[in-house]
């Protein structure tokens, strides 16, 4: 083939007390990456469709992870061009780079002519990811494989497939501002607490019951983040607020996406809409406009189209 286009779809992470080792990928929302053949050696990135996000190839995912997977394939020999169309916002906290980096590694897989398994795909898109936002598969897994996935360990990597009863609906609020991972990240604290990583284990555990059950008494009980939220509200205007305002409105629980700032509350089928005026209503009265994003799991990740 000569030319190939590429979607993944976008990812939120975290999900209460699943820091750095739960994803589940997100229906709608993802970006789309197109390859074609070309005459200089190597991969370049023709267009992206978000003037913010750089062309240079050291410095864009997919371009990084198209170049991975040359490497991978012995076809370092071949030029790529590559087109960008992203649907995620930038520093949203949906997996906007490890989306661009797996529909990277996807197109240049298929360009190649020499398919490479899941797991060089997702080792690819890692190493572009490490690059920009560090080695978190936590965004890529679920992105690339689709669902919901449980990281075990990053080095070496192992994950586990995590089941999300069909009834649960994921709202999405996306704030009018951004936050950069590398902003969230750094007011982190070195060191968590006994007591706070022992909360943290078991609220992970219930979540994980919760999903698989689609149990709204065990997520409302679970989906409390001890180790990262509690330090990053003050990055978040509006969440507070809005949180509140989903819960009221009968959200199992409501939590940041990521590194956020997007808000992600988990709903039971048929309350999306109360839900979603609430949490719009909540941030408009802090002067904060949103975009609303109700979603279904994306069960079944990156694809050609």
């Amino acid at each position: 083939m000569d030319r190939v286009t590429a979607y993944a779809p976008g990812s939120t992470s975290n999900v209460g007390p699943g820091f750095d080792c739960l994803g589940i990928a997100i229906a709608g929302l993802g970006d789309y990456v197109t390859a074609e053949r070309g005459e200089v050696l190597g991969v370049r990135v023709f267009s992206v469709s978000d003037a913010r996000i750089p062309k240079d190839p050291a410095r864009n995912t997919a371009a990084l992870a198209a170049a991975a997977v040359l490497r991978r394939a012995g076809a370092e020999a071949l030029g790529i061009e590559l087109t960008v169309d992203k649907g995620l916002p930038l520093a949203g906290g949906l997996g906007g780079s490890a989306a661009s980096a797996v529909a990277g590694a996807l197109a240049a897989s298929a360009l190649v002519g020499r398919p490479l398994a899941p797991e060089v795909l997702l080792e690819c898109a890692l190493e572009a990811e490490a690059a920009v936002a560090g080695r978190h598969p936590d965004n890529v897994a679920p992105s690339l494989l689709g669902g919901a996935v449980l990281v075990l360990s990053v080095a070496p990597l192992r994950y586990a497939r995590l089941v999300v009863h069909p009834r649960i609906r994921l709202v999405f609020a996306i704030p009018d501002y951004g936050v950069e991972t590398a902003r969230a990240r750094s007011v982190l604290a070195e060191a968590v607490a006994r007591p706070d990583a022992v909360a943290q284990a078991a609220a992970l555990g219930g979540l994980v019951l919760g999903l698989e059950r689609g149990d709204g008494a065990l997520l409302r009980a679970s989906l409390v983040d001890r180790i990262a939220e509690p330090r990053r509200i003050p990055l978040y205007p509006g969440y507070p607020q809005a949180r509140e305002a989903a819960l009221a409105a009968g959200a199992f629980g409501a939590v940041v996406s990521g590194g956020g700032p997007t808000l992600l509350a988990l709903v039971p089928e048929g309350r999306e809409a109360g839900v979603g005026e609430a949490v719009h209503a909540a941030y408009a009265g802090q002067g904060i406009g949103v975009r609303l994003h109700v979603a279904e799991v994306d069960r079944q990740g990156a694809r050609l189209t």
